[in-house]
């Protein structure tokens, strides 16, 4: 009885104190979250805690206008443990917004976005029409870790339970 009693708070408490999963996370970017820019620059970066896997499309950055326009060119670019994305012009000023998908290196892969405010003046570059579509997806290994624990959580418990109704039975 004690064994299906310290069985089940375990599997309880194991529910209540999440495992400690170290991923990546953006530390820096320019131009940085909230910032008020004068200028808009070539090119946004965003630098990670942690090197990043180069999965060619699979990282990407966004960089949307008040209407709405992604305004991004070409590929992003991978380097370590930084993302890169050339910017196109515009003649908009207000509230841009940054959107990253990128993949650390335990494969984990994180999603964020983050605002910044431009209020008068662009920098002028060349164009390029080779704009990285961003993609969308879950972390399939996370998820399959946890429905495993999952399952195994309830294996235990109806282990407990027969348990019990045996000894019960055998015990009339």
């Amino acid at each position: 009885m004690k064994k299906i009693v310290v069985l089940s708070l375990m599997g309880l408490l194991s529910f209540a104190i999440p495992p400690a999963l170290a991923h990546s996370e953006l530390v820096s970017s320019n131009p940085s979250t909230s910032a008020n820019i004068q200028q808009l620059p070539e090119q946004i970066e965003l630098e990670f805690n942690e090197e990043l896997l180069n999965i060619g499309t699979g990282n990407s950055i966004s960089i949307m206008t008040p209407s709405g326009e992604d305004i991004g060119m070409g590929e992003t670019s991978t380097e370590g443990a930084k993302i890169t994305r050339l910017l196109n012009t515009t003649s908009e000023t207000g509230e841009f917004a940054v959107i990253y998908r990128v993949a650390s290196a335990d494969g984990h892969v994180l999603k964020g976005s983050f605002i910044f405010n431009l209020n008068e003046g662009i920098v002028p570059i060349t164009q390029n029409e080779n704009a990285a579509e961003p993609e969308s997806g879950s972390n399939l290994l996370v998820n399959s870790v946890i429905g495993i624990f999952a399952f195994g959580v309830l294996l235990l418990i109806e282990l407990a339970r027969r348990s019990r109704k045996r000894r019960i039975t055998s015990a009339d």
